[in-house]
């Protein structure tokens, strides 16, 4: 045992958890940031949807401080050993663990809480949480209940709720037992906190990690024109949300090079072996969601196997919107305009604190279309505001006793980068070009095929 005073001692003194000289920490990520992957063993290393990879990637180049070396904890921990060897082995090579997280109180997550929350109540190293969010519909947050959801609503019994709110304030309380603060998307996720009976002082509100991906001074560039038939559009759909099948038809229609990006995994194994990944659903056909669809056929779905490759293809983009949260940072990290189509509590509150421009689905109508959601974008909050925003959130890192990259000599934070260089290059693939089982050895002749389309997108 290490006579050294633990988490919980000095979060109750005020101070900072820290500790001097080099340290070790780890960090739950889906796979290492440098990590280049093909195309088909990445979507299985994506924790089923590649805007996972954003947020914590953001928080391992944050951390990329010079004396501090980085190890990784895995989504699947829990399937390779038990809670208590992993616990051992965490205590053991590591002086502190991050977790990086999203809408991970929402109501389908209650078990790995659980799990989550026996891991941590076993460890006797610092545990940081960077970005929780609650999933509230909107309905529940103006009406005050304050009630978890999923994308397609709230099915839960009174029971099922109680038991789930029970797992979520097991796992906060073996995290504040272990830190100073957690750090927290939004005030919507802040009320929650306080609807489960946590007060504010040991909440920070930083937002999503991910829109702090390049550092101290990002600025988001201006759009450059008005759109036009030629206007490459990106759009990130869900078909859980039937109320966007209309302006994703319409826009497909009055924009020849717009493209969906297939974000979550099974979209993805569909582009890039073309079997069908959902053959019995039977939702909007105006969803490409089949292999018979128009989209697919026509080679307008992309799918990129690194994250850093798909943020630097979106600087090609004329424009991307969708309700996708993280498609939608994706490519305001890429520079390209803007809109989220928000449709719950987790894509509102990240979009009003870091100022997205953002339009709420209720909202969309027959007239809605890309050119008047293209019109609402305006950059001048986002960038008034972002300095301020970077500051508190490495303000919590340092409350945490983590070190962030940009306060040193930079050498971490540029190796970080370095090892980025082949990731950032990684080609699409795009729909309709692969064999039904993937190949080695790709024909020459679809390989040409798929350059091309790709050099004509980027046009």
């Amino acid at each position: 045992m290490t006579d050294r005073p633990t988490a919980l001692d000095s979060r109750l003194k005020g101070s900072p958890v820290t500790e001097p000289g080099p340290r070790r920490i780890m960090i739950r990520e889906c796979h290492r940031p440098g990590a280049n992957l093909s195309p088909l063993k990445s979507i299985d290393l994506i924790g089923g949807n590649q805007g996972n990879l954003l947020f914590q990637f953001s928080t391992s180049r944050a951390l990329a401080a010079d004396g501090v070396t980085q190890g990784t904890i895995s989504y699947g921990e829990f399937k390779r050993s038990a809670i208590a060897a992993r616990a051992e082995r965490i205590n053991a090579e590591c002086d502190h663990l991050v977790l990086p997280m999203s809408s991970s109180l929402r109501f389908q997550m209650g078990e790995k809480l659980n799990q989550w929350a026996s891991l941590v109540e076993k460890l006797t190293v610092p545990v940081t949480v960077v970005g929780i969010g609650a999933q509230l519909s909107l309905e529940e947050v103006e009406s005050g209940s304050l009630r978890p959801s999923r994308v397609t609503g709230l099915t839960a019994t009174r029971a099922e709720v109680e038991e789930h709110e029970a797992a979520c304030r097991r796992f906060i309380s073996a995290v504040l037992d272990h830190s100073n603060s957690m750090g927290v998307r939004g005030e919507i996720t802040q009320r929650y906190f306080r609807h489960l009976g946590f007060s504010d002082d040991h909440v920070d509100v930083i937002g999503c990690p991910s829109l702090f991906m390049w550092g101290p001074d990002f600025r988001w560039s201006e759009p450059a024109g008005s759109l036009s038939a030629e206007s490459a559009i990106s759009l990130s759909f869900d078909h859980r949300i039937p109320a966007t099948a209309g302006i994703l038809q319409r826009t497909v229609e009055d924009y020849p090079r717009s493209t969906v990006y297939a974000q979550e995994r099974l979209t993805a194994r569909m582009v890039i072996t073309g079997e069908e990944t959902r053959p019995d659903w039977r939702g909007d056909d105006r969803f490409p969601v089949r292999t018979s669809h128009q989209l697919f056929r026509d080679h307008r779905m992309v799918y990129y196997p690194t994250a850093w490759s798909w943020i630097d293809s979106l600087a090609e983009a004329d424009f991307a919107f969708g309700p996708r949260l993280h498609g939608t940072v994706a490519a305001l990290l890429g520079g390209a305009p803007v809109n989220l189509l928000a449709h719950d509590s987790r894509t509102v509150e990240v979009a009003q604190y870091h100022h997205i421009p953002f339009t709420l689905i209720r909202d969309l109508d027959e007239d809605s279309s890309a050119q008047r959601l293209y019109d609402a974008v305006d950059p001048a909050a986002f960038n008034a505001n972002y300095g301020q925003l970077f500051t508190r959130f490495t303000d919590f890192l340092t409350r945490n006793g983590l070190q962030n990259a940009y306060a040193g000599s930079g050498e971490a934070l540029a190796a970080f980068d370095l090892a980025l260089e082949k990731p950032r290059k990684a080609a699409p693939r795009f729909s309709a070009m692969a064999p039904k089982k993937p190949r080695q050895d790709r024909p020459p002749r679809l390989l040409q095929r798929a350059e091309a389309l790709f050099a004509r997108w980027r046009r």
